[in-house]
């Protein structure tokens, strides 16, 4: 067979069924002819699904992929779970002046304009639980705040300072992306080579938690941010590693292709007292563990009180003196390695002395101390 003709079987062969190893491919009558494997190269979250279609669905169905979604067509992207339907009085022929979302999936979303700048203002924010528009750096001008939050919100991210274009030619962009949001690739990297040799040695299967950890993270030197009396949102990495659960594992507990919103079950694979087996009172007055012990100290739109966040702190431990202090004194930190002080705890049911908290009986912080030390024991 004549060297051209066998290339071309092989070739269409690869394409074909993509199932053939990537190491190499060799003509048995010619050993000296070798076609190289594939380079390295990103092909999208549709083309993992030709092998992984079940976990495809269920991530399609998470919040990742729509961290980030490009408006086209002058329509807004499609999210499960929430209807995008608000657009800032800014952007007067409506979504044809955006042209990426951020965020939308649970929370809120903001909006980029069609120079790739994120718009600020006091209308930038649309907050989903309250259905309400809120300030979003509206101390910083329309149009001047660049988008470089694709290390975070985007697959394939390269920044205009490592030498970039920006993205689709808008100027306010601070890098280029191969895809918007938090796509398989991401986590897995480029999935060329893998989809020809369906090896797990061809793809990136990194369970630490500092994978995890890489975004949901906000300070270098992983103190827990925060701000206005709450942990901030995206920091579980940094209240995790603060206490007791340093050394386990993100994936210990949750199925990362998964969500836990919109009622959504199977994200959560591991459940407290699977570990904690003797740990006696696992209840109490029809709380659970996470009730407790992963309170909604954490803010990411809303809060119904200065007690109640949107967020669950990953925090996990509680610091039952009365006394505690959760934040330094500028608010800007919070202290996990203590654990989570009891107002954020308690008054999620029980009231405090200005009668904010739950609609249960009023407790003060020393009451609640009494009750909570030694609990488990």
């Amino acid at each position: 067979m004549k060297k051209g003709n066998y290339l071309l079987i092989v070739v269409l062969a690869f394409l074909a069924f993509g199932s053939v190893s990537c190491t190499y491919y060799t003509n048995p009558a010619d050993p000296e002819f070798v076609i190289p494997p594939p380079a390295p190269a990103y092909i999208g979250s549709e083309g993992c699904a030709n092998c992984h279609q079940d976990i495809y669905n269920t991530f399609r169905n998470s919040g990742h992929p729509y961290i980030l979604s490009e408006v086209k067509d002058g329509e807004a992207p499609t999210l499960p779970s929430t209807t995008l339907d608000y657009v800032p009085a800014h952007f007067a022929s409506g979504w044809n002046d955006v042209s990426y979302v951020i965020g939308g999936f649970a929370w809120k979303y903001q909006f980029i304009d069609d120079d790739g700048y994120i718009y600020t203002g006091n209308d930038a924010q649309y907050n989903l639980k309250t259905s309400a528009a809120v300030p979003y750096h509206a101390d910083v001008a329309p149009g001047t705040k660049e988008f470089s939050c694709g290390k975070c919100h985007t697959t394939g991210w390269q920044s205009t300072q490592d030498g970039a274009l920006p993205q689709d030619g808008l100027i306010g962009m601070g890098g280029s992306f191969f895809a918007a949001g938090v796509q398989c690739e991401a986590c897995h990297g480029m999935g060329s080579v893998h989809a020809g040799s369906r090896s797990a040695e061809d793809i990136i299967i990194d369970t630490d938690a500092l994978a995890c950890g890489s975004c949901h993270s906000r300070n270098e030197d992983h103190s827990i941010a925060a701000a206005d009396g709450f942990i901030l949102n995206y920091t579980q990495y940094d209240e995790m590693i603060s206490t007791g659960h340093k050394n386990l594992s993100c994936v210990a507990c949750h199925d990362p292709h998964m969500s836990v919103q919109h009622g959504q079950t199977g994200g959560i694979v591991k459940s407290c007292t699977e570990c904690h087996t003797s740990m006696k009172n696992p209840t109490h007055n029809g709380a659970d563990c996470i009730t407790c012990h992963m309170p909604h100290a954490t803010k990411s739109a809303t809060s119904v009180n200065k007690y109640v966040g949107d967020v669950q702190t990953h925090i996990f431990k509680i610091n039952t003196a009365a006394d505690g202090q959760l934040f330094n004194e500028a608010g800007t930190v919070a202290n996990g390695a203590d654990g989570v002080t009891l107002g954020y705890v308690c008054y999620q049911c029980h009231r405090d002395d200005d009668n904010v908290g739950g609609s249960n009986s009023k407790r003060t912080l020393t009451q609640l101390s009494n009750r909570a030390t030694n609990y488990h024991n």
